[in-house]
């Protein structure tokens, strides 16, 4: 079963000729060292020992997290709260200073 990004294909470990499959680590592995490097700036690379880079049996990039800590995972989600509430209040300060332009 996959969805429709394909996270939840089976990992290509028989490679079928045609597919793109150092495509898409390729992609997988940017997308694991732009975690890692945010990781690290938050101080919690060593908190996620098996990130890595992986492929699909379709040939998507994936990233794996490995196993985590409950505390690591809490960390990472509030991490990410902060991120987007600190971008909500950029893009709020955005459209009020446009208003007060107006």
């Amino acid at each position: 079963m996959t969805d429709r990004r394909g996270v939840t294909a089976k990992r290509a470990e028989d490679l079928l000729p045609g597919i793109p499959y150092v495509r898409g680590w390729s992609k997988g592995h940017r997308g694991a060292t732009a975690l890692a490097t945010a990781l690290k700036t938050l101080g919690l690379e060593t908190d996620f020992p098996g990130l890595r880079a992986d492929v699909n049996v379709d040939g998507d990039g994936l990233v794996c997290l490995g196993s985590v800590s409950p505390e690591a995972a809490d960390l990472l989600a509030r991490a990410l709260v902060a991120g987007l509430a600190m971008e909500i209040a950029d893009r709020a300060g955005a459209t009020l200073g446009d208003r007060a332009r107006a």
